[in-house]
């Protein structure tokens, strides 16, 4: 399980891992999303929370959205922007696929990337310093854990190897073990936050659904938009609920204990 972990967190980040320390199997480095998201979490929690001593709310919101893209060299973000030009495009499914696999990005892909980077920033600097500081750890998890949910739902629609191999996780023998990594990271996620939790799901479903619709599965950019939809829906709703009284969940009472 270690190595697994190793292995996603040099898939998921720029952080250098030894190979030693990586999983031998093809598609071992997925058990490991979940334990790699919350070290991502973790560690922007700690930036964040520097960058908040030093500087406005507005400029640390900004420099705590570039670290994240520079910790993991914008792959998610990327996946967004290349489903926005082939989902949006009305093409059939053989010309999604070609638009998914190209690595220029048209208009709906740069609109998407300017909009998550401006919800994630006003997202942020909406939020109190502790509420993002113990939430960024929490949502990293969770949207890395909803992969596994769209690994197992969904099929890999391309032959060629890519981020999974052409077996898939859907058809290794421990599999299932991945659905079962997905909703324990969503269980412990939607008991302290379950609003936030809540959306991002239901946005992520939707999501899934059109996949589905225009492609028949996933591809790897599919799996980096999940991640990036899941993070976005997440902090929206997060936003929403510390302004209003529907604070539920055991986050907000663990956060009155703490000294933030």
């Amino acid at each position: 399980m270690i190595r697994r972990f190793f292995s996603a967190l040099a898939f998921l980040t720029v952080l250098p891992v030894p190979g030693f320390l990586k999983s031998r199997s093809e598609n071992g480095m997925f058990a490991g999303y979940p334990a790699a998201g919350l070290v991502i979490g973790a560690l922007l929690a700690a930036v964040g929370s520097g960058a908040a001593w030093i500087f406005p709310p507005v400029v640390s919101s900004a420099v705590l959205v570039g670290v994240s893209l520079l910790l993991t060299g914008a792959i998610h973000l990327d996946g967004l922007a290349d489903c926005a030009d082939a989902f949006y495009s009305r093409r059939d499914r053989d010309a999604v696929l070609r638009i998914l696999k190209d690595p220029r990005i048209g208009t709906m892909g740069g609109a998407a990337i300017g909009l998550s980077l401006l919800v994630r920033t006003a997202s942020f600097i909406s939020l109190p310093t502790g509420v993002l500081i113990l939430a960024l750890p929490i949502a990293s998890m969770f949207s890395r854990g909803a992969v596994l949910a769209a690994i197992r739902l969904l099929p890999y629609v391309r032959s060629e190897s890519g981020i999974i191999s052409a077996s898939a996780a859907t058809a290794h023998p421990r599999g299932a073990g991945l659905l079962v990594l997905a909703a324990a990271s969503s269980l412990i996620a939607v008991v302290l936050l379950p609003v936030p939790v809540c959306a991002a799901l239901i946005a992520l479903a939707l999501f899934w659904r059109l996949s589905w619709r225009k492609i028949g599965g996933c591809t790897g950019d599919v799996l980096g938009a999940t991640i990036e939809i899941a993070e976005i829906v997440f902090f929206l709703a997060l936003a929403a609920v510390t302004k209003t009284v529907v604070q539920w969940g055991c986050f907000f009472p663990l956060l009155r204990l703490l000294p933030l």
